[in-house]
């Protein structure tokens, strides 16, 4: 017992000493800003029910949390970059430090947010985290993230009065938020 207290304490010296050869890397390069030409998409809504439908993805000076704004002109836009491994996209926001995640307490939903450097060592206690797990199929936004669940859709979510934000729903499990599923169509600028 004795031998492995003083290994670990080793270990944890030479950890400190040098930089960690496990930490997880992006991807791709660092480039904040993107470089001029740099393709960049908006995500409006499709849906059955009219009041949701035709809306855009926007964030809010001071929030994390994506809602949907009626006017174009509110629309974040998103540049992309593609992780050759899995073959799923990373959507930054502005530059490359900042990514649209999925984020809850469980997985029935699953809330779009902004997130700056996002690494699996920063995920918040009690949540469930994920980023560059997105696909493009058909110009729809999808989630490639080893879910078997079958039935997954984006949905809006009504807080107060007409204002919604936008998740990723589980399709089998109960909620008591009131959802309406919709499609995020990626729409170029």
């Amino acid at each position: 017992m004795r031998s492995f207290f003083f290994a670990a304490a080793s270990l944890c010296s030479l950890t400190t000493a040098f930089p960690n050869p496990f930490k997880i890397l992006a991807p791709w390069d660092t480039m904040a800003p993107p470089p001029a030409g740099t393709q960049l998409y908006q995500l409006q809504t499709k849906s059955t029910t009219t009041t949701v439908s035709g809306q855009w993805l926007a964030l809010a000076t001071g929030s994390t949390q994506y809602s949907l704004a009626t006017a174009q002109t509110a629309a974040t836009k998103f540049f992309t970059n593609k992780y050759d491994a899995t073959g799923t996209y990373a959507f930054h926001n502005a530059d490359d430090t900042r990514q649209v995640a999925l984020q809850g307490t469980n997985g029935t939903l699953l809330y779009v947010v902004d997130v700056t450097n996002p690494s699996s060592g920063t995920i918040p206690a009690g949540q469930l985290l994920e980023w560059a797990t997105f696909t493009t199929d058909s110009n729809v936004l999808g989630v490639k993230d080893g879910s078997t669940l079958t039935n997954r859709t984006f949905v809006a979510v009504q807080g107060t009065g007409n204002a919604y934000t936008v998740a990723l729903y589980d399709g089998a499990s109960n909620t008591t938020a009131k959802i309406t599923p919709i499609t995020l169509n990626i729409v170029k600028v």
